[in-house]
């Protein structure tokens, strides 16, 4: 009895269970599958974007440029971590922005960076050949392609458009990492649900890659972000509306100087350990004048605690060392208190319903 090729539902289903980035590859090796592939679900539990790399799950894909010049052995040639012009200069950020690529950081200079690879290419002085390649690592495997008419940040969004790009599959990613300058996200293709997004130092520009890649019609689960050196305050991005949990690192200040308790965010977390005495009063103040949802509750790490019996408010119902209760409309009522979690203090206040 001859074998039977396996129809079209079962592809997909076993493409389904397979590792990522094993499945990828198959799919590159076999073209017959590239349609069940690309329809089939898909999970990645972590993804990370960086300038010359990315990580899938366990799998790193590193990219670096091999500069050998033929004429003067003593040169610097060798591996760079950036993209270069014929003369040697470091590529901008907006030199290398393509059709659909959305700018994470700020304008800054426009300029080409002060930093160069410490030599101008023969081949452009002399016509001399020179043997320049992109050089990516997989796992323990190397593969070289020429540097002529392709640099880093184009094979960057070849290798994404090759793993994610043209999904009409549902596809989630579980945790997002974003460590690039330049979001070079495929054009077409399904959005993925995104669980938890790690995009470091706070930016609306960030915000808005984000917003442009997410399946929007599920919630994202935990944004994380740390201080920010150009932005003083979170503004009012309509991405947040999306967010059930903003966790802030790194920058106590900028979270009191911020207006994070007038955005409708579920449950916000300051990690980093703060002071409480200049800033308690006004928290409890401003977190007050609107009236807010029950199940709105804000954890803020905290070095020591403060008696909670020198503050005064006039919705005040009853209050200890450690804890207060305060009257918000007359449906619900805010609590704060001290909590120890794993052998850290946290102040919390969180809005609960009105006991009858």
């Amino acid at each position: 009895m001859g074998s039977k090729p396996m129809l079209f539902w079962d592809t997909k289903t076993i493409l389904t269970y397979m590792e990522p980035n094993f499945r990828f590859n198959l799919a590159l090796k076999i073209p017959l599958i590239q349609t069940a592939e690309k329809s089939a679900p898909l999970i990645i539990n972590r993804l990370e974007l960086h300038d010359n790399r990315l990580v899938i799950n366990r799998t790193e894909y590193r990219m670096k440029v091999w500069r050998e010049c033929k004429a003067d052995a003593g040169l610097d040639n060798g591996e760079v971590d950036d993209d270069s012009d014929e003369y040697g200069d470091q590529t901008s950020i907006d030199e290398s922005i393509q059709p659909g690529d959305i700018k994470l950081v700020y304008d800054g200079n426009r300029c080409r960076p002060n930093r160069w690879l410490g030599y101008v290419c023969p081949e452009k002085v002399y016509s001399l050949p020179c043997n320049h390649s992109i050089r990516l690592y997989v796992s323990d495997t190397m593969y070289e392609f020429p540097y002529t008419n392709m640099k880093m940040h184009h094979l960057i969004g070849r290798l994404l458009t090759i793993f994610i790009g043209n999904r009409n599959g549902e596809w989630t990613i579980r945790k997002i990492k974003l460590k690039n300058k330049i979001l070079r996200w495929p054009a077409n293709g399904r959005k993925p649900i995104i669980r938890h997004a790690k995009i470091g130092e706070y930016s609306p520009y960030k915000l808005n890659g984000l917003q442009s890649i997410i399946n929007t019609s599920v919630p994202l689960t935990i944004l994380k972000t740390s201080r920010s050196k150009y932005e003083d305050r979170i503004s009012d991005h309509s991405f947040l509306k999306n967010v059930k949990h903003l966790i802030i690192s790194d920058g106590t200040d900028f979270f009191y100087r911020s207006n994070v308790l007038s955005i409708q965010i579920p449950f916000v977390s300051i990690t980093t350990p703060t002071s409480l005495e200049n800033n308690l009063k006004g928290l409890i103040k401003t977190f007050m004048r609107r009236t807010r949802p029950t199940g709105v509750c804000f954890y803020i790490r905290t070095r020591s605690k403060m008696n909670l019996n020198r503050i005064n408010h006039r919705d005040v119902l009853r209050k200890s060392t450690d804890r207060m209760r305060l009257r918000m409309g007359s449906e619900a009522v805010v609590d704060v208190q001290y909590k120890e979690i794993e052998s850290k203090l946290w102040l919390t206040i969180k809005t609960v319903p009105k006991q009858r």
